[in-house]
């Protein structure tokens, strides 16, 4: 105030501008405390829609495998292995079977996910907002062969990709997929009988000499991808075994490792394979002379290297076999991986008297399959160029002991709504 008594005119200049100032600086801070809340829910958000995504597609390929009782957990399994547990840290997930919006309410092989959450605020709290809701959806089902098929066929072109005869009884708790455009790419004949929940065709199929196929193949269908296509290789190191071979009556342990030259077991041995990986670096697998083998949460990865050529897996001669698959990790639920690198590769066989109890997925994408006498498991699922049955099969879907309960094969697909 100036000596007259008169307000000064630049103290009041200096005032409007520090009120302005601070004005000004409140309005930055709300922005800026707005931008930073805003990004960690789209941080947030985009977390979440991950969850639900693989929620569905997982909600899907179980209610596909083994129908809706287990459908609810199954989902919600996904969604709290990729961070969001229902009823924890005030995450809802919410699935519904049919969808309860959107374009897929009446479609009943589709899987709505719902996942949402509070999460608190850091800066807009000062403005009186001390949460948000973030919310994602997801909607998934099936498609194709998809989850519902425990059986592939892969070759494009060949003939009998997939053949029953002989009087074999082939029956599957779950879908058939064969990817040949041949007219013959199916055959039954000779008084087999094959039943499977449903049966796809690239090409067209033959029946004749007292065979039965049911239901009818659904022909002209699009292919399938190799459902493991992204299935990573092991690693192989250098030899633990070379040639390794038992006769004679023994009993025997065998432990996890590279073995070079592979493993071959006959003459009434039995054998024991302690859980883990088995590299067979050339030289497969072989079985005969009544050889009895176990093991729990195995794999065999069979593949080859310079001195040690490629060798099939081959089960005879009234041998048995009682293997499970890894029921976790990266492997879980794959019993036998032919390296998808090999090409024209012996045929592997599960032939000629065996008792195969085989709990896991037959992987041969590259090579052909011979499979019969298998004795029920819980399941089993077979991925091969082509494959030819001749004895009595039983593939069955209990994918229980796997995690989310669902099968190894990732089928389905997200649907945009």
């Amino acid at each position: 105030m100036g000596a007259n008594g008169r307000t000064d005119p630049a103290d009041e200049s200096r005032g409007f501008v520090l009120v302005t100032m601070v004005v000004s600086l409140t309005v930055v801070m709300a922005f800026l405390g707005l931008a930073i809340d805003v990004g960690f829910e789209q941080y947030m958000k985009v977390r979440m829609q991950a969850a639900a995504d693989a929620a569905a597609l997982g909600g899907a390929r179980e209610l596909a495998a083994s129908g809706g009782a287990n459908l609810v957990p199954a989902a919600r399994g996904d969604a709290a292995t990729n961070g969001f547990t229902n009823g924890q840290n005030s995450v809802t997930v919410t699935v519904n079977n049919p969808p309860s919006s959107g374009y897929s309410t009446s479609n009943g092989t589709a899987v709505e996910v719902i996942i949402t959450q509070t999460v608190p605020t850091f800066f807009m709290e000062i403005m009186g907002f001390s949460s948000g809701t973030v919310r994602a959806r997801a909607v998934a089902q099936t498609v194709g062969g998809g989850a519902t098929s425990c059986f592939y066929a892969l070759d494009p072109t060949m003939s009998n990709a997939f053949s029953v005869s002989n009087g074999v009884n082939v029956s599957s708790s779950c879908g058939i997929m064969i990817d040949s455009n041949s007219n013959t790419a199916l055959t039954a004949t000779g008084g087999a009988h094959l039943s499977a929940p449903s049966i796809s065709v690239v090409g067209r199929y033959t029946v004749n000499n007292g065979a039965t196929i049911s239901p009818n193949p659904t022909t002209g269908v699009a292919s399938v991808s190799n459902p493991f296509s992204s299935l990573p290789t092991p690693s192989v190191g250098s030899c633990n075994y070379t040639n390794y071979t038992a006769g004679g009556g023994q009993t025997v342990t065998l432990n996890p490792g590279v073995y070079c030259g592979g493993i071959n077991i006959a003459n009434g041995v039995t054998a024991t394979f302690n859980a883990g990986t088995y590299i067979l670096k050339g030289g497969g697998f072989t079985l005969g002379g009544g050889a009895r083998v176990s093991g729990s949460g195995v794999m065999f990865y069979n593949t080859y290297a310079a001195g040690y050529s490629y060798g099939p897996i081959n089960f005879a001669n009234g041998t048995t076999e009682t293997f499970v698959a890894p029921t976790s990790g990266t492997y879980a639920g794959i019993l036998f991986f032919q390296d998808p690198a090999v090409s024209g590769g012996t045929a592997s066989s599960f032939a000629g008297g065996t008792n195969a109890n085989l709990t896991g997925t037959l992987y041969f994408p590259t090579t052909s399959l011979s499979f019969s006498n298998g004795a029920s498991a819980a399941y089993t699922v077979i991925v091969a160029d082509s494959v030819s049955f001749t004895g009595g099969v039983t593939l069955n879907n209990n994918y229980t002991s796997l995690p989310g309960g669902v099968s190894p094969i990732k089928g389905g697909q997200a649907l945009s709504e």
